[in-house]
């Protein structure tokens, strides 16, 4: 018997493997390779809801536990996953300095927001009114990270790449099985397509929202800043730069499409006035909730079947921090918080 049966391998899937690999748990992961959402995420870190110019939620905590986990995990798999970046939000208009202004002083916002207005030294980018700079930010590669962690586990022979399929599933007393695998917990981490076909956490509801990102190549441009307009703009090296997010709750249908394509073209026509070209375009569904928080828990009636789910636009920062909470709750009785708690999802 093992300890962990954990199932889907994106960022909540490494993120809960991490912590039990930490504390020398024995577990197989079950994964299909289609993790959508980690592999076409902007990979930001940021704690600044730049739309409203405001803290995140829990922008500060989620940074402190977030980034030492993927530190950890590059020392681990030997590769680069953290890109440092300043990012540079567009002012528009005199009102966007005022807001500006008024969230720097605030006490979560301070460590990160610069005071002072920054001016615009790139005659690529539009920004006639200058920037307001968020400091100690940048973005983690995430394809990367879900590739090497993927041929870590073959390496260390606990991967089974597969579907998970839910009828297969036996739960006794104290232990699950799964084909040949018997184990004491199992923790359902594998997005948006897995949840829906999940029963035991049906209360739950997921949503599909569908997000489009561009590569764009521009040899003019010469930005080092991850510029934030009506989209991101982020540097990736050799005159490349990824252009994203779109959001769209309606369109369920895979692979992207031509009105993402002019939507993001036009949201970079207005922060840009230099050539460039698309390289590529990707999609995939991120797992969210109406409330846009995360979900974590155990079953009310089968304490060994977990989730770690709904972590959204922001699964870089929220990925560590949930799956820490829900192993400290599994293993330790710690408390998890009301907001991202399964409890707060009734039958």
């Amino acid at each position: 018997m093992i300890d962990y049966i954990v199932v889907g391998l994106g960022l909540s899937g490494i993120s809960f493997c991490h912590q039990l690999q930490k504390h020398q748990h024995s577990f197989v992961v079950i994964d299909n390779g289609k993790q959508s959402a980690s592999r076409v995420g902007s990979g930001l870190f940021n704690p600044i809801a730049l739309k409203r110019t405001k803290p995140a939620w829990m922008g500060h905590q989620l940074m402190s536990t977030s980034m030492p986990t993927y530190k950890a995990l590059e020392i681990e798999l030997g590769v680069r996953l953290i890109h440092h970046a300043s990012i540079l939000k567009i002012m528009h208009q005199k009102a966007d300095i005022n807001d500006w202004h008024q969230a720097s002083v605030q006490d979560d916002c301070r460590p990160y927001m610069n005071p002072n207005i920054q001016q615009n030294i790139n005659p690529g980018i539009r920004a006639a009114l200058g920037f307001g700079e968020v400091t100690n930010t940048g973005w983690v590669d995430t394809a990367l990270l879900v590739d090497e962690f993927t041929t870590y586990l073959k390496s260390k022979e606990k991967l089974m790449q597969a579907t998970f399929e839910a009828n297969d599933l036996q739960i006794n007393d104290n232990c699950v099985r799964y084909s040949d695998i018997i184990a004491k917990h199992i923790v359902f981490t594998q997005g948006v397509g897995g949840l829906i076909h999940n029963p035991w956490f049906s209360q739950v509801p997921l949503q599909q929202t569908k997000g489009e990102l561009m590569i764009v190549e521009s040899k003019d441009l010469q930005e080092k800043s991850i510029i934030k307009g009506g989209v991101f703009m982020i540097p990736l090296g050799n005159h490349r730069y990824r252009l994203g997010s779109t959001y769209n709750w309606k369109d369920q249908n895979e692979g992207s499409t031509q009105k993402a394509q002019l939507r993001l073209q036009q949201q970079l026509d207005k922060m840009i006035q230099v050539p460039y070209h698309i390289v590529s375009q990707t999609a995939g569904f991120r797992p969210t909730l109406p409330d846009r928080k995360p979900v974590i828990g155990v079953h009310p009636q089968f304490s060994h079947l977990a989730i770690c789910n709904g972590m959204g636009s922001r699964g870089v920062l929220q990925a560590p921090f949930c799956a820490r909470s829900l192993y400290d709750y599994i293993e330790k009785g710690s408390p998890i918080p009301s907001e991202i708690s399964l409890h707060r999802f009734k039958k």
